[in-house]
């Protein structure tokens, strides 16, 4: 199976989906990474820069892309982004991409969401992680159960050094969200994500 993973900033991804990123690696499956902001604005972009290129070493990543667009102003390079993703897109196929949540308040965030629901029109599968920045406007029906993998997940998101002043990126915060998803499916620890769609 061929996965992509798009963020907007670093950590998102983990954040919302680290256990299915790992799980998906622990499958063989082809997994295509990309971050398009280095998160300036939340700190020192090569700081947490290099705290990304940690976790791509760590999970033994080898196809990934960071890029640089402005943190907090993606909506002003949607034209751009389109156009990226789209070529990345069709040059990798992916059966199922990852990305943020349309419902969410952060606006790089829905930018992306968007940008992919347009760049991703042919994927059978596009699913939205999720983010702190959602509140109670996420409403997951697809869910993948990480107990095996969730103190994995916890050494990943310890990475980001750069930002663990904030409450969310703290080992109990990440056990509480997970842990909510799993009791939600009888399980440990899940994860959650909304459909935009889902092709088998």
């Amino acid at each position: 199976m061929k996965v992509m993973f798009i963020g907007a900033h670093p950590d998102d991804i983990e954040l919302g989906a680290g256990g299915t990123l790992i799980k998906h690696f622990r499958k063989g499956d082809e997994v295509f990474y990309i971050v398009l902001s280095k998160g300036e604005k939340g700190g020192d972009s090569e700081e947490r820069e290099k705290e990304l290129l940690e976790v791509v070493e760590y999970l033994k990543i080898k196809k990934f892309k960071i890029f640089d667009f402005p943190d907090t102003l993606l909506y002003t390079r949607f034209d751009e982004l389109k156009d990226l993703l789209e070529g990345l897109i069709s040059e990798f196929k992916p059966h199922r991409i990852y990305t943020h949540s349309t419902n969410d308040s952060h606006q790089d965030h829905r930018t992306v969401a968007e940008v992919v629901k347009i760049a991703g029109r042919r994927v059978p599968q596009i699913l939205s992680f999720w983010a702190p920045s959602l509140y109670n406007n996420f409403h997951p029906v697809y869910f993948v159960d990480i107990s095996d993998v969730i103190e994995e997940k916890t050494k990943v998101l310890e990475k980001f050094r750069s930002q663990n002043r904030r409450d969310f990126l703290k080992r109990e915060a990440i056990l509480s969200i997970n842990r909510y998803f799993g009791f939600m499916n009888n399980t440990k620890f899940a994860e959650g994500f909304e459909i935009i769609r889902y092709l088998e």
